[in-house]
């Protein structure tokens, strides 16, 4: 069962995945059982002519497509040479060789991580915010809330941490110099070496607050994942079983997924009619605008039956969502989606601004030729009033940000700034007054860099 009261263990690979939506929107992408004139050895104008006829017809932006880009160049390069300026987010990758995805340190290491300014001394220093479960990062002891000071024995500055991160995805090991906050500056402490390897296990955390006479569910969970949808279905269970009258959504680090699954469990949270539109796509003049109810993405490719998250839904007249600006994807696509289905309570800071879905296109000949694998933007996302554009990402009803108090506690402690900010608004109704001018004590001048921005790559496709 992927959650369950604490910590949650379930196999899980953090790397990039994206949801074919091709089946129930598009018609699933299978390139021309056709001559293509093509014959012999694959060549890279045989590739990079795949891959402009499999752009022109699903590409968001097929009408603005340049023409004369030179075809036996490398397909990455014929990639992004052909890409439109606006495109953040397509790839494309030779399975088990060249991608056009960068690495991050949280598909390498396990982590992510802040680089702020301690006030007292002015100096920088590293801030990491996740650990993911089983990661190499978690194998050596790090943890949300550590601050670090050097990377590979170099001090960390505001100037020099850009092109660090850089250093750190070029290689399979990390030296990170650790580091403590103690109220007079940075104080120095042993060198911690992580290196690159597997993570098996989404961090996630599920549990129930008895507080102010209220009982409050709490989620906690880094990315939405079809195959965990009926796993949803035990863990809205056990919040029924609880009795919970309120939500808190945690995605503060969660960096989106399925749309099947953001739609399972928007309908775990709101249950409404079966036949309510949950997401609009507008696509290209082949893809057009489409529809789709709860149930129809909520079931979709083998999800469970929309009467089993009927029976499991709490059908809650608000939600109460946590974010930071590495909230993406299939997170903010739930969050702009409820809104015309109930009172969404936006706490924490600016979203990523991913308002966008791809789908993945294989050569499915017979004869298979081109072994790439495309994956394009095809559609921008709408909700049910047809409101949408937010790649500039979602603003918070009222602004908290992370690292206003220091240092971070542990998900889902009651005593965490941002989860006890909503403890209080749902026990007391108080705590909205001055939100978004500073609520706490700020103690640091931060952040100066964010490894979960710094990176042009997908960040959990849908």
């Amino acid at each position: 069962m992927f959650f369950n009261q604490g910590a949650i263990k379930k196999q899980f690979n953090i790397s990039i995945y994206v949801l074919t939506l091709c089946v129930a929107l598009l018609g699933c992408k299978k390139t021309d059982n056709r001559p293509n004139g093509f014959s012999g050895a694959v060549t890279n104008t045989e590739i990079n002519q795949w891959i402009a006829d499999s752009l022109k017809r699903y590409y968001y932006w097929a009408d603005a497509l340049p023409a004369n880009i030179s075809s036996d160049q490398e397909p990455l390069a014929f990639f992004s040479a052909i890409k439109n300026n606006a495109d953040r987010f397509s790839y494309l990758q030779l399975p088990g060789g060249s991608s056009s995805i960068a690495a991050t340190t949280r598909s390498k290491y396990g982590f992510d991580y802040l680089v702020i300014t301690e006030p007292v001394s002015g100096k920088a220093v590293g801030l990491i915010t996740l650990v993911m479960n089983t990661s190499p990062a978690q194998a050596v002891g790090l943890r949300r809330g550590q601050y670090f000071s050097s990377i590979n024995n170099t001090p960390v500055t505001t100037s020099n941490a850009a092109a660090l991160y850089s250093q750190i995805l070029s290689a399979n090991t990390v030296k990170l110099g650790m580091a403590t906050l103690d109220g007079t500056g940075v104080k120095n402490g042993a060198s911690v070496n992580v290196t690159a390897g597997a993570t098996l296990e989404q961090t996630a955390l599920q549990k129930t607050f008895n507080t102010g006479g209220k009982k409050i569910g709490y989620l906690f969970f880094t990315a939405f994942n079809s195959a965990e949808r009926a796993d949803y279905l035990q863990v809205f269970s056990a919040y029924k079983a609880d009795g919970i009258t309120d939500l808190i959504l945690d995605l503060r680090y969660n960096a989106g997924g399925d749309v099947s699954a953001a739609a399972a469990m928007a309908a775990l949270i709101a249950n409404p009619n079966p036949a309510a539109t949950f997401v609009e796509f507008r696509g290209n003049k082949n893809g057009g605008v489409r529809k789709v109810s709860f149930a129809t993405e909520a079931t979709a490719a083998g999800g469970p039956a929309f009467s089993q998250i009927q029976q499991n839904a709490l059908g809650l007249p608000r939600l109460y969502v946590l974010t930071t600006a590495a909230t993406a994807s299939a997170a903010e696509l739930l969050i702009n989606n409820l809104t015309p289905y109930l009172n969404v309570v936006h706490v924490g800071e600016t979203t990523r601004g991913k308002d966008e879905a791809a789908i993945v296109i294989t050569d499915k000949r017979p004869a298979k030729r081109v072994n790439w694998e495309l994956s394009p933007i095809v559609y921008k996302l709408f909700n049910a009033q047809g409101l949408g554009g937010y790649s500039n990402g979602i603003a918070p009803a009222y602004l908290l940000n992370q690292i206003n108090t220091l240092p971070l506690k542990a998900f889902g402690d009651a005593t965490d700034p941002m989860t006890a900010y909503l403890i209080n608004l749902i026990t007391t109704g108080q705590g909205t007054t001055g939100l978004t001018t500073n609520a706490v004590v700020t103690k640091s001048k931060g952040p100066i860099f964010n490894s979960a921005l710094e990176y042009n790559v997908p960040l959990k496709e849908f």
